[in-house]
This record gives C-alpha cells, sequence and structure tokens, in this order.
C-alpha cells in the first residue's frame, strides 16, 4: 500500500508551489505531517526566516475493493493552522505587510486558503508511486474547498485559524486512471465526466441444413466513443451546440483517444447523436456520441479553419507513396490511409481507396483534409488547394 507519509510529501510539494505563486515569496512554506509530527519551528538564515504552516495528514475513511487488485478509495482529512497576523521573514516588510487586519478580514489567513484551494479545486492524477515493496500503484485524488474552523489562540502558534480539507484518494495496483485517459478534439482538450470507447461487431446470421441452431459471423466492426461533459466555453460544447442548433450533417472532427501509457490513437468522426440538456440550477450538459465517418472525401462537411487538399497523379492510381512536407504540425485525414498526425515530412503508403478519378481531366486525386490551414512543400506530386469542397 501506498503509504500516508509519501502522500503528504506529494501534497506538500504541490502546495509550496502554489503558495509561492500566490504570496511571491519562498520564506513561507507547508510542514505537512503524516498522521502526527514533531512542530517546525521557524529557520533562520541570515537576515531571512523561513516561517512553516504546519499541517497533519491523516486517514478518516478507507474502503478496499473485493478485487484480485489491491485497489480502492480511502479518504484523508488535512488539517492547518493559519496564523492570524502575517509572520516577519525578512527585515524589509513594512507595517502594511505585516497588518494583522484589513478591511475587517484577515488577509494572510485569506492569501493562505487561496492557495490552498488552487491546488486541490481540481482532480489530479499522481506519477506512478511505489510502496516499500516496490508494487507500483496509480493514484489520483480530489478534494473539496477548504473549510475554516474558529479563530483560537493554540501554543507556539498564537492566535490562529484552523482549516481542514478532505480528500478522497483513488489507488490501484499497476492500473490505470480514469484521470490518464485523454480525448481531444480537434487537437482541443474535452473535459469529460464519463467517456465510453465502444466496438460493436456487425453481425450474419446464418443456419446450416439439418440445423436448428443459428451460427455468426461478424462481417465488420463499428468503432464509438460516448462522452458526457459540461457546458463550457471548451470548443467541444460550441462543435455539439452547433449540431444540435444547425443540424449540417456529416460535419467532421479529428478526435485522439489516449488511455494512459497502453495506447494512443487518432480518428476522423461525425456526430451521431447529440443531447444538451440544462435542469433545474445545475450546470448544464452535453452527452455526444460519434462515430467514423466512411472514405468518402465527397460527402464531408469541413469546421472552420479546416483545409481541403489534393495531390494530383497523372498516370496511374496503383499503390504507392505519398511524400510530401507540412509547415506546421497538424492532424490529417487521406481517405484509405486513416487519420494520422504529422510534423515536418510524412510518407504515407496510398491504397485504391484513396484515389478518386477525375473523367474531365483523365487524373487520379488523393484528397487530404487537415485541421488547420497549412502550406504542403517538397510534395513528389502536384499539390493544390480546393476551394469551397469538392
Amino acid at each position: 500500500m501506498i503509504s500516508l507519509k509519501e502522500l503528504s510529501n506529494r501534497f506538500e510539494s504541490g502546495l509550496n508551489a502554489e503558495l509561492k505563486t500566490v504570496l511571491k515569496s519562498e520564506e513561507i512554506q507547508f510542514k505537512i505531517w503524516a498522521e502526527a509530527g514533531q512542530f517546525q519551528k521557524p529557520l533562520r538564515d541570515g537576515n531571512t526566516i523561513t516561517y512553516f504552516i504546519n499541517g497533519n495528514l491523516r486517514t478518516s475513511s478507507s474502503a478496499n475493493d473485493a478485487n484480485d487488485l489491491v485497489m480502492g478509495v480511502n479518504g484523508l482529512t488535512l488539517d492547518f493552522a493559519i496564523p492570524t497576523r502575517p509572520p516577519r521573514t525578512n527585515s524589509s516588510q513594512t507595517a502594511a505587510d505585516l497588518e494583522k487586519i484589513y478591511d475587517g478580514q484577515y488577509p494572510f489567513v485569506q492569501a493562505v486558503t487561496e492557495a490552498i484551494n488552487n491546488y486541490f479545486q481540481t482532480a489530479q492524477s499522481l506519477p506512478p508511486m511505489n510502496d516499500d515493496e516496490g508494487t507500483q500503484f496509480s493514484v489520483s485524488f480530489q478534494a473539496g474547498t477548504s473549510i475554516s474552523g474558529t479563530v483560537d489562540i493554540l501554543p507556539a502558534i498564537g492566535e490562529c485559524i484552523t482549516v481542514n480539507v478532505y480528500i478522497d484518494v483513488y489507488f490501484i495496483e499497476g492500473g490505470t486512471n480514469s484521470k490518464d485517459v485523454k480525448i481531444t478534439l480537434d487537437d482541443k482538450n474535452m473535459p469529460y465526466k464519463e467517456l465510453r470507447l465502444g466496438r460493436a461487431p456487425v453481425v450474419e446470421r446464418d443456419v446450416y441444413a439439418g440445423e436448428n441452431v443459428s451460427k455468426c459471423l461478424t462481417s465488420s466492426t463499428v468503432f464509438t466513443i460516448d462522452a458526457a461533459f459540461p457546458s463550457s466555453d471548451n470548443p467541444a460544447t460550441k462543435t455539439a451546440l452547433s449540431y444540435v442548433l444547425e443540424g449540417e450533417p456529416n460535419m467532421v472532427h479529428f478526435l485522439k483517444v489516449k488511455w494512459g501509457n497502453d495506447a494512443e490513437k487518432l480518428y476522423l468522426m461525425t456526430y451521431n447523436s447529440v443531447q444538451n440538456t440544462a435542469v433545474g440550477i445545475n450546470i448544464a450538459g452535453v452527452q455526444a456520441s460519434f462515430m467514423e465517418v466512411a472514405d468518402n472525401c465527397n460527402v464531408y462537411n469541413l469546421p472552420a479553419g479546416f483545409q481541403l487538399g489534393k495531390f494530383t497523379f497523372v498516370n496511374s492510381s496503383e499503390n504507392v507513396e505519398l511524400s510530401f512536407t507540412v509547415s506546421e504540425k497538424c492532424c490529417a485525414f487521406i481517405a484509405g490511409v486513416g487519420a494520422f498526425e504529422v510534423s515536418g515530412s510524412a510518407t504515407v503508403k496510398l491504397t485504391p481507396n484513396s484515389f478518386e478519378y477525375d473523367t474531365g481531366k483523365n487524373v487520379y486525386n488523393v484528397y487530404m483534409i487537415t485541421d488547420k490551414a497549412v502550406t504542403i512543400t517538397n510534395a513528389s506530386v502536384q499539390f493544390e488547394e480546393v476551394k469551397g469542397g469538392i
């Protein structure tokens, strides 16, 4: 199991980075103990003092799943005692800097709780952690806003206020945490609350002569992505709302799925179905389903900012390699090849499905879609941008 000491070290490092940003100083730091520890007194170095805000991390609840793997969730409580008066840490501090009360509030307490809340405001996935026996665990956590207590006088601290943070820590032995599963839409992160990847078979059934039991053969499969995410200023919300309100079919998007460290793949997809929901005073949400598109560039509708271009082959449509260079990194799609990322030079192997015959000019065209306008150079055949679609 992951020790509480290891978690306290991770929280301490993250909180100190946030506190440095808020206070713009390294002279005040958090010191977090696991279960219990000796009070960390201020340290003097010449005319500079490092003051420590002591914290205590303890376990308040624990539950392990009944599974062959070691996995579960622990409820932790992180307690702080924050002094109401800003501590003196250097000789350059003015009387205003050390003011205990401003506009009826404790400014130092507000600054420290701001740093705490900033660190814990989003769920986080920690880098893989090893227990004392060397077993690797995936660990993530989420927490609520800090809860302030009452002003009190404590030994060694003086007048202070207690602040508590309640944290849920999820762990699994050698597993993949949901925070490590990422999805992007047109190279922009999709902040999903729930994500489902599925592949359904297209099944052909047959009953052989003399038998009364049907048997099946999968002729093909269909890949889909289902995502639920809150309505926000994220591009995923805007594209989903546009599809619902305008209903333009076959509007394509590049979706990339990264499943932890196990797999990463890019797809060209379109909406299968979308539902935008709003209930009471809750945050509005979106439920969207995506499906892969067929290799037919003639029917695609492209979002603003996408580029459509074509490579022209004069003599042949046989399987050949296509080489080109892009001016900047982008996502690209070629029929028969699929979706891929390209940066700099690229060489792709074409298939018969990549070519479309132009009867008027007696040439074969290979169309390529990119998620941004890029300049194509060093192409092995002629390339030109197609304005207004095919």
